[in-house]
């Protein structure tokens, strides 16, 4: 008999919004990549949420890019 193997769960929304938004910030903000950005960032947390062979799934979490952010020039 086979053993019924658990369905890792699919990524949410919220994580892929998030991941598309990252995957956005790091291809230089090119527009009319929406879907594109969408997809590659729900195929790769599909690969993230699901468990290695003999390794215990652990909470996934995205971590941001480092973006330097440049406060706004003063006006004089």
């Amino acid at each position: 008999m086979n053993p019924i193997l658990p369905v890792p769960p699919e990524p949410t929304e919220a994580e892929i919004q998030h991941t598309a938004y990252l995957l956005w910030l790091e291809s230089g903000q090119v527009p009319g990549r929406d879907l594109e950005n969408w997809l590659a960032a729900r195929e790769l947390l599909r690969h993230r949420h699901a468990p290695a062979a003999g390794h215990k799934r652990g909470k996934v979490s995205v971590i941001p890019p480092a973006i330097p952010v440049t406060p706004p020039a003063k006006k004089r």
